[in-house]
This record gives C-alpha cells, sequence and structure tokens, in this order.
C-alpha cells in the first residue's frame, strides 16, 4: 500500500503521479530520455513543481525529448531546443516536415530551407491559438481585477 504525506492510501491519480515520478527518476540510468505528453491526466501545478523539475534536473546530464500539446510543460520547462513536426498540403499531396531551433530564434526551420514563426507556431500548438489564448488571458485579468 502506498501512503501520501497525510498517512492515507494514495488516490488513483496520486499514485500515477508517484509512478511517473519514479520512471522518470529511474532514467538515470539510461543514456537518454524520452517523455510522450506527460500532462495526461495530471494537473498543471504537479506538472510545473513535480514533472518540470525533475525534468530540467535530468536534462543536466543526459539529452531529454518531451513531447507535448501542454503549455505548462512545453513552456515553463524551459527548453534548450524546439523541434516542431506539421503535416502540410502541396499539390494535393501530404507532405511532412520538422521544423527546429533554439527558444529564442525568431523562426524555426526545416531541413529543406522552409520557415515558420516561433511565436505563432509556439501558440499554435501550446495555446491552442492566438485566440483562445487572448481569451484566456482576458478571463485571467477579469478575476484579477
Amino acid at each position: 500500500m502506498i501512503l501520501n504525506k497525510d498517512g492515507h492510501e494514495v488516490s488513483g491519480g496520486e499514485r500515477s503521479e508517484f509512478r511517473l515520478l519514479q520512471e522518470i527518476a529511474d532514467a538515470n540510468n539510461f543514456d537518454l530520455l524520452l517523455i510522450d505528453e506527460p500532462e495526461s491526466s495530471f494537473d498543471n501545478l504537479f506538472l510545473k513543481l513535480g514533472v518540470n523539475e525533475i525534468i530540467k534536473s535530468i536534462s543536466r546530464t543526459m539529452p531529454v525529448v518531451v513531447v507535448t500539446h501542454n503549455n505548462t510543460v512545453g513552456a515553463s520547462v524551459g527548453a534548450d531546443y524546439l523541434i516542431f513536426t506539421s503535416k502540410e498540403t502541396e499539390g494535393g499531396k501530404p507532405i511532412y516536415r520538422t521544423y527546429s531551433g533554439y527558444p529564442s530564434d525568431k523562426e524555426l526551420v526545416a531541413i529543406d530551407g522552409r520557415r515558420a514563426p516561433s511565436y505563432l507556431t509556439l501558440l499554435n500548438a501550446l495555446e491552442a491559438g492566438n485566440e483562445a489564448y487572448e481569451a484566456r488571458r482576458r478571463a485571467y485579468e477579469a478575476l484579477k481585477n
């Protein structure tokens, strides 16, 4: 039986949090850590204070690749490098491109030289676009004031 910090049996969510943190901590036994959407079923505060801190710590000793669509992980983990994939259509055929760059770059660049604006790319991938981001911002500001 696993107990939480209050000495009570853990809930299913707490058990999942414990398992995720244990799996990430065990990554120190390997050369590379791949994490696919760690935000599934976890609240943002746990991600920011628990998962992100461990990811940053591990990234000091090995490469860490995180796949995410969640701004709590994607924006606040403090990535050293960005990779963005997209499915585009040219001549009626799907083309898959991989764009990459540093978080401070104004544009992400694909191997074929195509460019994507970093700001809009991140806003679309992590925030569901500018309109959704601005609506959330206005709602938070209204509550704040």
